[in-house]
């Protein structure tokens, strides 16, 4: 071989790898012009990506070096065709060793551009990769997101070690050196086939450290449900809550460790407890649907400066309903309701035959009276009945019950200011007409020894009044009477018991009643018994009492 084509072929690869700076200015500029950037890779993928360019990239450029040169010296001298020969088997000769230092080089070696999961393997002898991977391995951890904040899992906390499968000697087993150039060029990848151990004991200590998985730290979640407002009923969202299912949260996050993934969502993952009821709940909206049928019926009961609402919210739980939640028509159970009701009115407020307190007026001191059939009394079936009505129509009122009997006033007084007190012990009564006395006098009732003869206590209502009416007591099987008074002044008030006058008699007041009382009336001088006849209205409270 000539020697002056053998020293130009030293030169070529000596500039060429003295020129190595000013390739880098070029493959720089050449990547520049390319619109390539290295922004979006993370820091050790660009430098795996960068070598790999940059490796197969100066090949390239020694190749080109190798043809200007050729070609330069070519231009300078005329070499025959014999020389022109041996140059070039002189050219590849050398790129045959070196192809050939490269065979063997890679015989014990990963290819260049090789990458086993994420990490870049190349050049690495099989020991080298495996200790690459369970360093990389090892830092491995976990990202677990709940919804109200985020956790790390480290794979120290939980004794993550590396179990090698031996892939980096699989890949080489595989790889076939006579190729290595081509890794200067194209990359292979390789699947993750490695594995890892951990304690699952460890593990659960750990998620269950966690604030998100602390009972007292998690929320219920709530159905949906149906809420009255603004006189109509509607359907209120249900909320998630954050109660967690700790097993099966376990069990997935096992399983994504197991994967190697780098994070899990205990939302994604289904592992949060779920309302048994949702908004769009087919039953939900049907029972909407029959309930705002009813949300108009609003009925106040006025009980002077008290009142007693009732609205849809009560009368939706009178209708009958089936397990879906569908309405069926129910007369009888809805009627059943309504005078469950109205007796609970009545319980509440009618005020017949309960006990009053009433000032004395012979003492001073508070008398409490009771009995009588004086006060408030709800029509229960009438009230029903008006019920029904109201709610079949729809009716927005506001209304008193319907009564059997009113009494004059509201309240813990309902006999209000205009009232006979009548005082049986001390034979006395006094007519209150608007908070004023209006008159008084002593009187005589019945024989107090006599219990069926006994003027009974309590509060009454005033029947009526008559005039000149024969007073007779039950007729004898013969059809006779065991007495007949005519009277004047005849004022009902207790069945067969009343005010009249009683000319019969020179006295009243006194002890006169213990033993030679009435049958039961109360026997008025006559000189008083004309005028408070005439004062007298029928309905007046008559207040009856033994001190």
């Amino acid at each position: 071989m000539d020697e002056k084509i053998q020293r130009a072929m030293e030169q070529i690869v000596e500039e060429t790898l003295k020129d190595q700076p000013q390739w880098e200015d070029a493959y720089n500029k050449q990547t520049e012009k390319n619109g390539e950037t290295e922004t979006e890779a993370e820091p050790e993928e660009k430098r795996i990506e960068e070598s790999r360019r940059k490796g197969s990239w100066e090949v390239k450029e020694i190749l080109r070096q190798l043809k200007r040169k050729y070609t330069e010296l070519f231009k300078k001298k005329k070499w025959d065709k014999k020389k022109l020969y041996a140059g070039a088997a002189v050219a590849a000769g050398t790129l045959a060793v070196i192809y050939l230092c490269g065979v063997w080089y890679y015989s014990g070696r990963l290819l260049d551009g090789t990458k086993i999961g994420t990490l870049d393997c190349g050049n690495m002898t099989v020991e080298e990769a495996e200790k690459a991977i369970k360093e990389q391995v090892e830092k491995y951890s976990i990202e677990v997101i709940f919804k109200d904040n985020q956790e790390l899992i480290r794979g120290k906390d939980i004794g993550y070690t590396y179990q090698s499968e031996n892939l980096p000697r699989t890949v080489l087993e595989k790889q076939n050196a006579i190729f290595w150039v081509k890794g200067l060029f194209i990359g292979e990848d390789h699947p993750v086939s490695y594995g890892a151990a951990f304690d699952e004991n460890k593990l659960r200590e750990k998620l269950l450290s966690f604030d998100s998985m602390k009972k007292e730290h998690m929320v219920p979640a709530k159905d949906a449900y149906i809420a009255f407002e603004d006189n109509q009923f509607v359907i209120k969202k249900e909320t998630p809550g954050t109660v967690i299912d700790e097993n099966l949260f376990l069990e997935k996050v096992k399983t994504a460790i197991e994967k190697g993934e780098d994070s899990i969502s205990a939302e994604e993952e289904g592992v949060y407890a779920v309302p048994a009821v949702k908004q769009d709940n087919e039953n939900l909206k049907k029972q909407q649907e029959v309930w705002n049928s009813c949300a108009a019926v609003t009925v106040t009961y006025l009980f002077g400066d008290k009142q007693e609402v009732l609205d849809g919210m009560r009368v939706k739980d009178w209708f009958t309903y089936d397990e879906a939640g569908n309405y069926v028509e129910n007369p009888d159970g809805l009627m059943a309701n309504i005078q469950e009701y109205t007796a609970e009115l009545a319980a509440k407020y009618n005020t017949v035959g309960k006990n009053r307190v009433i000032k004395s007026t012979a003492t001073g001191e508070n008398v409490t009276v009771e009995g009588g059939n004086y006060g408030f009394s709800i029509d229960q079936e009438g009230e029903s009945f008006q019920l029904l009505y109201d709610i079949q129509n729809h009716v927005n009122t506001q209304r008193e019950p319907v009564y059997a009997q009113k009494g004059v006033v509201y309240g813990e007084n309902d006999v209000g200011n205009t009232y006979v007190e009548v005082d049986l012990t001390e034979q006395h009564l006094w007519y209150y007409k608007d908070g004023n006395l209006l008159m008084d006098s002593d009187f005589v009732s019945g024989t107090y020894y006599n219990y069926e003869r006994r003027t009974p206590g309590g509060t009454y209502y005033l029947k009526y009044k008559q005039r000149d009416q024969v007073l007779r007591p039950a007729p004898n099987p013969d059809g006779s009477y065991d007495y007949e008074s005519p009277v004047d002044y005849w004022m009902p008030f207790n069945g067969g018991i009343g005010f009249h006058d009683a000319d019969w008699r020179w006295s009243f007041g006194g002890n006169i009643y213990l033993y030679g009382g009435s049958h039961g009336c109360i026997n008025l001088p006559v000189s008083f018994a004309g005028g408070f006849y005439e004062s007298l209205e029928a309905g007046c409270p008559i207040v009856c009492f033994y001190r």
